[in-house]
């Protein structure tokens, strides 16, 4: 099983571009103002996070034929499979329990119970119940995601000779404030934007000056 540790870079300048990733908008015009800044900034490399486990749904994406457009080499990058299980399972399991004790509750419902202190137990446990599932689903996906993003820039940058690099990841918005503060914490330069607005003309004027 593959493990969480993250390893700094030494001795490399190392910028991320982070992109709000929607296809929809590399349907459209908006993706004029990504072509100008890939243009004037030279990428090592670019990093993805699919969430669609099908490889082949991938080359039908407006995405990956923008990064092919430029010849830019790109890694894939996801929680491993067997820490997603780990997890899977966990809620899984959950999600059972609250099944069941719904329809206990139920029942005692039908019987005219609901004020009875075992109506009142089983529900206040399946909203524990719930809450649980919410927050594992969210500590899977805006923490532990972030940080298995993080940890394979990090390695692949660390096999890299090149001492100053800048790199593109497209990225789901909800992500991006966290991968940002991780990236600062490992001394990687972050460059962020929403490739539908206008500011982004200030920044290829200030890499062409």
């Amino acid at each position: 099983m593959e493990v969480l540790e993250l390893h700094p870079i030494r001795n490399k300048t190392v910028n991320i571009y982070l992109i709000r990733r929607e296809d929809r908008d590399l349907l459209s015009l908006h993706h004029s103002n990504l072509e100008k800044i890939i243009e004037a900034e030279k990428f090592k490399f670019a990093i993805v996070d699919f969430n669609d486990p099908d490889v082949k749904k991938y080359y039908q994406t407006p995405l990956s034929e923008f990064i092919e457009k430029f010849h830019l080499p790109y890694y894939e990058v996801e929680i491993p499979e067997s820490i997603k299980s780990y997890f899977y399972v966990e809620l899984l399991d959950l999600e059972v329990q609250i099944e069941e004790l719904e329809q206990e509750y139920e029942k005692l419902l039908l019987n005219n119970q609901k004020d009875t202190f075992k109506a009142q137990s089983l529900n206040s446990w399946i909203y524990l119940l719930k809450d649980k599932v919410e927050y594992t689903k969210n500590l899977l996906e805006y923490t532990i995601k972030p940080k298995w993003i993080v940890k394979k820039i990090l390695d692949v940058v660390n096999n890299i000779k090149n001492d100053n690099l800048s790199i593109i990841h497209f990225a789901h918005e909800d992500l991006i404030s966290e991968l940002k503060k991780l990236f600062e914490e490992y001394n990687i330069k972050v460059i962020k934007y929403d490739i539908r607005e206008e500011k982004l003309k200030s920044i290829v004027m200030l890499k062409e000056g």
